[in-house]
């Protein structure tokens, strides 16, 4: 007869002190707890033959006999840097001193408690290696359905010439989109492990050349329900926003410009001093458009719910999330509902067991109207916001001017319309692992994800503005016509996978094989239906539109009323074996064989090893005397991977359009044509990898140090090669949306980076303790390979042998010219060239400036990346500090973020330290004011002087927290109940002055939303 019986306890670290939220599990089942603050534990019901599993990170996990004895006394030894740690890898899991691969681990707990939208931007600063580029962008939705303000993913740097170098994600082992991993909810994740090496990633062959991220989510277990709720609310600024000069400056300074070239000065006196003493508002304002149009601050909140639920054979795991984020453009928001459901069951005690994933994500865009950055940007200060009577501004510079009226962003978003997307993600999965014999394991996987997507936009017709002055109305600010666009997007996706392991110890050996294989399928279908001519605003269905030919809508792509459908499939097979001698000795070899759709029969197959190895060195006798080194590891690695995204569904087919494209006698025809060359020879992307690594733990355990060398070879690029124009498409090479010319595999690049990264973890006393953590990256990327080895030029890009990805081509600047004698005495520039305007350098010294002076003048890409860490606890208080910081980059602003009065625009404060007869100063911030139209010689010449440094250093995030004493809880009803109070983005060192309102994570070009900081309040409860 078994008796059941009631175990207490106490687990205690090697100073005999309590171990507070140390796991004690009864083996094999469900059935555990966690100690209290004192160590202390209390389990009832449980088989008095049971053996009891106690585990806590950083030390060695012990198993004890339930029935040796009450109260028990666990004694935990210390492990060197979490040694025994078992880590996610592909298709499995490996002991972190058995790894041989540059894999980086990051916690849930480094994820949680910053309110982000966005997986992305949780991750950024975390790891070395990691390259989170965290553009600023709006709350709508990008082309793979996540959020603009997202943030872009690279691992070890761009590599490719085509794509932008994102990762592979794998969730709960099953491959994901950018959306899914973004819409993660920080609270449901268990691990996440960052494969970085060809070693580590081998096994997920043609799409791991980029990396891969692998995110495991919770699963139900402990001895009892536990439900967590954790919320913030927050609100959101802009980090910088662009500072445009008021009337009074910009009448003196347009007045300056047009004298400079020649002309006559535009604002008389008069007009000037009615700007600068405001008693005309509506004739001479002084408009703040950005002030007007934006919002000062918009609201963002989250809201989740995790209930873990264990059980004698089925354990539960179910979280729930709700997000708001609205823009600081009015009337534009999203929100996103997420849900996530684990189930695992014990059906045979340590021989089966099964398990479930299904997740749900609905997320939803939102705006009113719609705004043109470029137009507010462009938007000027001379122009009436509303006239006192209440109607939209119509008077510029005291006379109606339609085109300044019709410019107005507010009237837009108000007026024009209207648009949302609706995205809904759905996941279901099965898997199980089987135990038939000891040390032999079969897995099985099937997941099947339904994403079903919907957009739609209509642009109302709108009423003209009224003339202040007359009352009349302004025809041209009307829009007489309205339209709609709709598009439904549906996809299905299949995966089967199976894995076999079958592990083994024989005195000091260790060998571990793994064999499995996996069939994936994608079928995704898009439509289009689109109309003009509504009978009014309210009537918005594709049926209420004109049926006339020439009313039917059009996008980029074609006419409205078609369809699409793309497919893809791949099958893999794939294995790993893993041998330990002794500890010490590790070696580690991967294959994997796809077969892959997107290339022609007879050449879709591809193979990619690996191979790795590694040395516990603190292993070896001749270290037992060093006390100090608790670790130390060297690990090598070389393999192969593949990247087959960037290769379009369809390559290898002669792909024909259709569609109106004649017109016989007045009356469209339809046609047929091809507007895309094939390429059957087309396949992947190759990398080639190698890598050093060294992980070390120094005084037992406080300090972990890990660092590794790496050399990325990547070939057969993907490019188009200039083709003549006769050849009857598009032969644009840079254009990827609409050239005809084909990708073929002609060019290569080079990667050389070292990552370092430290964590030093400590107490003092027995309250305080505190940890300080650093990473930095560094990159040499340069292209070897491209082609017909002749340059590609995309102004202001190029892309040159022996240069890096995403260099800037032009002119160097050196400084400004002075006076007159200083244009004489220099090489020609231009005849228009005059005092004050910038000077470039003759680099081939033949006397005057032209395309033969052009050089590399630096890159966009942030090669070079760091950050640093730093958390504490005192008692109940906790303190954090994330921070992050690029260097060795180059932003480029051109037109209205740049140039003065471009295109009718207004012109940046910055514009106030520049040239001037009275200031002639060489390396003055700007050159000489002048007009688009005179000032070609500055700004139409893609030159190093609009090239601005965007290195930056930045406070990413800072958290502090209180955690009530469990007493003050309980009378609530919680366990636990955690207050907080966290910013996000609150400051930002920058390198270059002269961008003193533009963010710098921005991208170059002309300006857009700007970058967001946030301040927010939150609380974790668990009951």
């Amino acid at each position: 007869m078994k008796a059941n019986i009631s175990v207490t306890g106490k687990v205690v670290d090697e100073k005999g002190e309590g171990i507070p939220g140390a796991t004690v599990k009864v083996k094999g089942t469900a059935q555990g707890g966690i100690t209290d603050s004192n160590g202390q534990f209390k389990l009832a019901n449980v088989d008095e033959k049971a053996v009891l599993v106690i585990s806590y990170l950083g030390y060695i996990t012990q198993e004890v006999s339930a029935g040796s004895g009450s109260p028990l006394l666990i004694k935990l030894a210390v492990q060197a840097s979490n040694l025994s740690e078992v880590v996610v890898v592909a298709y499995g899991t490996q002991k972190k001193s058995s790894l041989t691969g540059a894999i980086a681990t990051i916690s849930p707990k480094q994820l949680k408690d910053r309110p982000v939208t966005s997986m992305q931007n949780a991750l950024q600063g975390i790891s070395p290696g990691l390259t989170i580029l965290q553009r600023p962008g709006d709350v709508s939705r990008k082309s793979d359905g996540t959020s603009n303000g997202s943030g872009g993913v690279s691992i070890r740097g761009r590599s490719s010439l085509q794509g932008d170098g994102t990762p592979m994600y794998i969730v709960d082992g099953i491959p994901s989109t950018s959306v899914e991993f973004s819409a993660l909810n920080p609270n449901d994740i268990a691990s996440v492990s960052i494969l970085k090496d060809a070693s580590s990633a081998a096994l997920y062959g043609s799409r791991a050349a980029n990396g891969v991220i692998m995110v495991t989510t919770k699963r139900g277990g402990g001895d009892r329900t536990v439900v967590e709720l954790n919320a913030d609310y927050g609100i959101q600024k802009a980090t910088f926003l662009p500072k445009y000069v008021g009337s009074v400056d910009y009448a003196n300074l347009y007045n300056e410009a047009r004298t400079n070239a020649g002309g006559k000065a535009l604002f008389t006196p008069a007009q000037i001093q009615a700007y600068r003493d405001g008693s005309q508002p509506d004739l001479y304002p002084n408009t703040n458009w950005y002030d007007k149009v934006l919002r000062k601050t918009a609201p963002q909140s989250n809201i989740s719910v995790n209930i873990n639920s264990p059980g004698k054979t089925t354990s539960t795991y179910l979280g729930l999330n709700y997000l708001t984020q609205a823009s600081l453009i009015p009337d534009k928001k999203q929100s996103r509902i997420g849900g996530k459901l684990n189930t695992e069951s014990i059906i045979v005690p340590d021989i089966l067991k099964i398990g479930t994933n299904l997740s749900f994500t609905s997320q939803n865009f939102d705006r009113q109207g719609d705004l043109s950055w470029t137009e507010l940007n462009r938007s000027l200060p001379t122009s009436v916001y509303r006239q006192s009577n209440g109607d939209w501004g119509s008077i510029d510079n005291g006379v109606v001017n339609a085109q300044t009226a019709g410019r107005n962003q507010s009237r837009s978003i108000q007026e024009g319309g209207w648009s949302w997307d609706r995205d809904n993600y759905l996941q279901t999965a099965a898997n199980f692992v089987l135990t038939p014999l000891k040390g032999l394991s079969v897995t099985g996987l099937a997941s099947f994800k339904f994403t079903d997507g919907n957009s739609n936009t209509f642009n109302n017709t709108t009423t003209p503005i009224n003339n202040f002055l007359t009352g009349a109305p302004l025809t041209t600010t009307a829009t007489t016509v309205n339209d709609m666009k709709e598009y439904y997007r549906k996809r299905r996706e299949l995966l089967v996978q199976g894995t076999v392991n079958y592990e083994r110890t024989f005195d000091k050996h260790y060998g571990k094989i793994t064999f499995g294989g996996s069939q994936e399928s994608n079928v995704y279908r898009t439509a289009f239906v689109g109309r003009k001519n509504f009978p009014n605003n309210d009537m918005t269905t594709v049926g209420s539109g004109s049926s006339n030919g020439e009313d039917i809508n059009s996008d980029d792509d074609g006419q409205a009323n078609r369809s699409g459908q793309t497919e893809w499939a791949m099958r893999s097979v794939f294995g790993r074996f893993n041998y330990v001698y002794n500890d010490r000795y590790l070696f580690e070899v991967n294959t994997r064989i796809d077969y892959s759709s997107r290339f022609r029969q007879d050449i879709r197959r591809a193979i990619f090893p690996s191979f790795s190895a590694g040395w516990n060195v603190s292993k070896e006798d001749f270290m037992k005397d060093i006390s100090w080194i608790s670790n130390l590891k060297l690990r090598g690695s070389y393999g192969s991977l593949g990247n087959q995204d960037v290769v379009p569904v369809g390559n290898y087919f002669g792909l024909i359009n259709t569609g109106y494209q004649y017109s016989f006698e007045g009356a469209a025809q339809d046609g047929t044509w091809q507007g895309k060359i094939p390429n059957p020879l087309a396949t992947w992307e190759k990398v080639y990898m190698t890598d050093f690594g060294l992980d070390m733990t120094l005084f037992k355990g406080k300090l972990d140090i890990t660092a590794d060398y790496y050399i990325k070879n990547t070939k057969d690029l993907l490019l188009r090669v200039s083709t003549p124009g006769t050849i009857g498409v598009n032969t644009s090479t840079t254009d990827a949306r609409n050239t005809g010319l084909p990708l073929i595999n002609a060019a290569s690049t080079q990667n050389r980076g070292f990552e370092f990264g430290l964590t030093y973890n400590d107490k003092i006393g027995s309250d305080f303790s505190y940890s300080i953590s650093g990473n930095f990256s560094v990159i040499k990327n340069k292209i070897t390979g491209l082609g017909d080895g002749r340059d590609n030029l995309s102004d202001p890009y190029i892309q040159r042998i022996g240069e890096s990805i995403g260099s800037f081509y032009g002119y160097e600047a050196d400084g400004l010219f002075t006076d007159a004698a200083d244009v004489k005495n220099h090489a020609f520039q231009s005849a228009a060239t005059g005092p004050g305007d910038i000077k470039y350098k003759d680099l081939n010294g033949d006397g005057k400036i032209d395309a033969l002076d052009r050089k590399v003048l630096g890159n966009d890409v942030p090669w070079f990346n760091y950050g640093f860490n730093l958390s504490a606890s005192y008692k109940g208080f906790d303190f954090n500090v994330l921070t992050y910081g690029v260097a060795n980059v180059k932003t480029y602003l051109s037109q209205e973020a740049a140039f003065p009065f471009f295109n009718g625009a207004n012109v940046k404060e910055q514009w106030l330290n520049r040239w001037t007869a009275d200031n002639p100063n060489p390396n003055a911030d700007f050159p000489r004011i002048l007009t688009t139209a005179a000032g070609g010689q500055n700004y139409t010449q893609t030159s190093s002087f609009w090239l601005f440094s965007g290195a930056y250093f930045r406070v990413r995030g800072i958290t502090l927290g209180y955690t009530l004493p469990k007493q003050v809880s309980k009378k609530f009803g919680m366990s636990r109940l955690r207050f907080y109070a966290t910013t996000n983005n609150p400051f930002t060192i920058m390198a270059d002055k002269r961008l003193a309102d533009y963010d710098p994570e921005s991208g170059s070009g002309r300006g857009g939303y700007p970058g967001i900081k946030t301040y927010s309040l939150g609380l974790n409860a668990s009951f």
